[in-house]
């Protein structure tokens, strides 16, 4: 069940990723600078902090808590994906937003789902299983899987832009894409692999961040998990479901009563961690507590995407000068209104994203990544469709496209299937 909920939050978020840039159809002063801004300060910076700031326990002290190191590696991984989020948005001009997505997806999801495997991520996703193992074979055939989608999308893709090409040359009230479309692909190539670096700065910094920022609550369910070098079948008997009482404290079989109540992850991770040194012999393990709120998720894309989001705010500020259109803000509310409507979808579906991932388990890092790939790519052609990008098309690039989305469906259902794998 539980993976059958995770695979539904990061489809969704997919999904929202996917089609979260149709207003941007619909506007008709602000151009891509003014809406980019909007939308990005929303989504990276006011929205996360504010989150941050007010709804999480000693937030500050919480995030000096954090590794340098986990914060820099986190940063690097988005500063990669900010780039790739700029090179984006000028592709949905250039080449539409339906090969966009496809693309992007594709190539993303060949980095997103397989370096965890191979480089563990933090928290529970140290746990992942290896890529040579059954659960990571199934990843593997799904991504196969996924990139045959991409190649159907983007044949489709060239077949479009051939008939739109055709029918512009005869009728020239068609909606031509902006700029060079061999252009337009490569940069769409290059943000793809990037892109992948949104979920790898979630990746590699959740653990510690979350477990800073969230607390112990009482009469509330924590999810304990024990790790320790080789096979270590306690280990294994204790990593499971408790129940915190009104009191604050927990009993652990062969260990007793461990008070947790208000503290943070972290502190309640160590305190368990002691318990179990003093009570149970076989060396030091290391233990990890999950309290499942999703406020703290948000504290993740604030501090590990800060190098995204400065990047993405700078290439706006840079091209609002260049450009001389600050003046343009205050000519459309309407527009303004579009862009803050894309900025609040774009942080719900991150925060989704993460949730999703973490609902996985273990092997979320790369089946989380994976679906909700297949489901942004899904979304942005359901977009594409609806505003007009495929009219006036025929024959067989509407085919491919249909049979890429099929596809697509198919390789989350693998990769669904490959996380039932690794917890059996």
């Amino acid at each position: 069940m539980e993976t059958l909920l995770g695979a539904g939050v990061v489809g969704i978020a997919g999904l929202l990723t996917g089609s979260g840039a149709w207003p941007f159809k619909l506007m008709r002063k602000y151009q891509f600078e003014h809406w980019w801004l909007i939308a990005m300060l929303i989504a990276l910076i006011i929205i996360p902090w504010s989150i941050t700031l007010f709804a999480c326990p000693d937030p500050i002290e919480g995030l000096r808590a954090v590794p340098l190191r986990t914060l820099i590696k986190a940063n690097l991984f988005a500063a990669g994906w900010g780039i790739a989020n700029v090179l984006c948005g000028l592709c949905f001009v250039r080449i539409g937003m339906a090969l966009t997505g496809a693309i992007l997806a594709g190539l993303g999801v060949c980095v997103g789902t397989i370096v965890p495997l191979v480089f563990k991520g933090t928290g529970l996703f140290k746990d992942a299983p290896d890529l040579d193992s059954p659960a990571g074979m199934a990843v593997l055939a799904g991504v196969g899987v996924m990139l045959i989608g991409v190649l159907f999308a983007t044949f489709a893709g060239f077949g479009r832009d051939r008939q739109l090409t055709s029918l512009q040359a005869d009728n020239k009230k068609g909606s031509a894409q902006s700029g060079s479309f061999l252009g337009g692909l490569i940069m769409t190539a290059v943000a793809g692999v990037l892109s992948a670096g949104l979920s790898l700065a979630f990746v590699y910094s959740q653990g510690p961040i979350i477990a800073n920022l969230c607390l112990v609550q009482p009469n509330t369910e924590i999810k304990v998990r024990v790790n320790a070098e080789g096979q270590d079948e306690l280990a294994r008997k204790l990593s499971r479901t408790y129940s915190v009482s009104a009191e604050g404290t927990m009993e652990v079989e062969g260990v007793g009563t461990i008070a947790v109540g208000g503290q943070k992850a972290v502190h309640a991770a160590e305190r368990i961690r002691e318990r179990l040194a003093s009570a149970v012999p076989g060396g030091q393990r290391e233990v990890g507590v999950d309290t499942g709120a999703i406020l703290a998720v948000f504290g993740v894309w604030a501090a590990g995407l800060f190098a995204g989001s400065a990047l993405n705010v700078a290439y706006a500020l840079y091209l609002l000068t260049r450009n001389k259109s600050w003046h343009v803000f205050g000519e459309s509310w309407k527009d303004a209104g579009l862009a803050v409507i894309m900025g609040v979808t774009s942080i719900i579906a991150v925060g989704l994203q993460g949730k999703g991932m973490l609902m996985l388990g273990a092997l979320g890092a790369s089946i989380g990544f994976g679906i909700q790939q297949a489901m942004q790519m899904t979304g942005s052609q359901g977009v594409g469709f609806i505003s007009g990008e495929w009219r006036g098309v025929k024959g067989k690039p509407r085919y491919q496209m249909y049979v890429a989305i099929g596809v697509l469906i198919v390789a989350a259902i693998i990769m669904a299937y490959g996380n039932t794998l690794a917890k059996s």
